[in-house]
């Protein structure tokens, strides 16, 4: 017991504030050093060469090409043998599409619809991790004022038992008022030592995400940008909510892949341009140059219905996406639903459990006293410091979960970002391709 309380001692150590340190600041260097969302960052940057790839097709394509080559003809006939023949030839190539049916927009049309999608999957990254942050920040403040409530536990206990057994030894109470409170001393010293492994655990979510240990974390401010009402919050919602804006990006990339395969079996017109030279290095005479240049028209008049089918694949799609559109929005209204009563709910959990600590401590004063002068039995005094401790700890689940119902709030409309400084925010409206 005394090793496991050693070890926890020294992790818990760990946490002891060098420097006070803040949710925000929590938050930017999360965003600035956490692995998982450097990964779909890169996954955005990916993303974004998918409108210069469908560009491509729109301008003119060039090629170059040369050779050289050497050769000896042999043979049993005199008169057909010639001198060593050492050849080059150097060709250009270009070709323009002039005509390919709306492919080429429906690509341009998919790529933004896709970066779009890729926008809102970072951003939905991004939030997810800023609400996991205040999760992790707010349980080990939490699980910071369980060891300290339940330090104070153990004092008082520890106070109570010395002074159940000089009573006893006075002969003013039996010895089974004794064990009542060395009972509950060894009790509350178990649930100390949890605590502390409780306390433990928070250290080392808080530190995966962040990417340091927690050191002397201030209670956090009240979150700002808070929706005035449920209205104004669905409303935010439509307008902010990544899940929402990836759903529409779907269907805008579903609805332009209906386009590109149509396309593919529609008129498609190139103008084709070339230049040639060649020639023998030994015989200047021998050297040519030719040039053409035309336009080619083609459209596929038989595929075995393959084209058709794709199209009617991508229609089915279409109607997929659409409806999976409706169905994030009935779950984005109940995410916000249920976030704004969450948040009234521990709004009001606060104040309550804030007048429970202070109702609780103010009997405990009095039930103290009263057993110094005789009124109040030993059991009477324990079971008292257990509603004081019941009450210190459901103030500090409270507080914790009004600080996560502020942050999960903001993340269900969609404006959760990360603070003035972070420096790693994407522009939603920046669909360039680099």
């Amino acid at each position: 017991m005394r090793l496991v309380i050693a070890s926890l001692a020294a992790l818990i150590a760990a946490t002891t504030p060098a420097s006070a340190e803040t949710l925000a600041e929590s938050m930017v260097s999360a965003v600035e050093s956490n692995p998982a969302l450097a990964a779909q960052r890169q996954r955005l940057n990916a993303t974004r060469e998918a409108l210069p790839q469908a560009w491509a097709a729109a301008l003119p394509q060039v090629s170059l090409s040369a050779g050289a080559s050497a050769g000896d003809r042999d043979s049993e006939n005199v008169l057909l043998e010639s001198e060593r023949e050492e050849t080059w030839s150097a060709n250009a190539n270009v070709s323009q599409l002039l005509f390919g049916s709306g492919r080429i927009l429906g690509s341009t049309r998919a790529a933004r619809a896709q970066i779009a999608g890729a926008v809102a999957d970072y951003e939905l990254a991004q939030q997810t991790l800023l609400l996991d942050v205040t999760r992790a920040y707010a349980d080990v403040r939490q699980a910071q004022a369980v060891v300290a409530a339940r330090e104070t536990t153990v004092s008082n206990l520890s106070r109570l038992f010395e002074f159940a057994q000089a009573q006893f030894d006075a002969g003013v109470v039996t010895r089974t008022d004794v064990a009542q409170s060395q009972a509950r001393y060894a009790q509350a010293r178990t649930q100390l030592v949890q605590a502390q492994g409780a306390l433990a655990a928070s250290v080392q979510a808080y530190q995966r995400l962040v990417g340091r240990p927690p050191s002397g974390l201030t209670p956090p401010a009240p979150a700002t940008g808070l929706p005035r009402d449920l209205a104004t919050a669905l409303d935010l919602s439509v307008d902010n909510s990544p899940v929402l804006i990836g759903a529409q990006a779907d269907t805008r990339l579903a609805d332009a892949n209906v386009d590109v395969a149509a396309a593919q079996g529609r008129l498609n017109v190139t103008l084709e341009g070339g230049v040639g030279t060649g020639g023998d290095f030994n015989d200047d005479a021998l050297e040519s140059t030719n040039d053409n240049v035309g336009v080619r028209v083609s459209v596929p008049l038989f595929q075995g219905g393959a084209i058709r089918s794709r199209t009617r694949a991508q229609r089915a799609l279409r109607s997929a996406s659409n409806l999976d559109l409706a169905s994030v929005q009935r779950s984005v209204q109940e995410s916000v639903t249920n976030a704004w009563t969450g948040l009234a709910s521990a709004r009001a959990a606060v104040d309550s459990a804030r007048e429970q600590v202070e109702a609780a401590e103010l009997a405990y004063e009095g039930v103290t006293l009263e057993q110094e002068t005789g009124l109040r039995s030993t059991v009477e005094v324990l079971d008292q410091e257990a509603d004081l401790l019941t009450a210190r700890l459901a103030l500090a689940q409270a507080e914790r979960d009004l600080v996560v119902a502020e942050r999960q709030m903001l993340a269900s409309v969609g404006v959760l970002s990360v603070p003035t400084g972070g420096g790693a925010a994407i522009e939603d409206g920046d669909l360039r391709g680099r």
